[in-house]
């Protein structure tokens, strides 16, 4: 089994958080994600900067809203999906 650091996971996250959120047209911005997990934009803004990660139902919305798995969201490339291509 491979160990993973924290920090790596928060690092993942933030940067495919902001890349969904933004290639999403039209953009969502951390106020209406935040609405849609039942979280605040406060939260969002914590999540982005790496700063925190979210709990499991937040991390499970967030997939479900972004049409990912969680182990996706938390990977260091996003697969393609929807047509969506992840810039590097």
């Amino acid at each position: 089994m491979v160990t993973v650091n924290e920090d790596y996971l928060k690092q993942n996250l933030a940067r495919n958080m902001r890349f969904l959120r933004m290639s999403n047209s039209p953009r969502i911005s951390q106020t209406m994600l935040a609405n849609k997990l039942g979280t605040t934009q406060a939260s969002i803004s914590l999540y982005e900067t790496a700063m925190l990660l979210p709990p499991a139902h937040i991390l499970v919305a967030m997939a479900e809203c972004f049409g990912f798995t969680t182990d996706e969201l938390l990977s260091d490339s996003l697969p393609d999906k929807k047509g969506m291509k992840k810039n590097e």
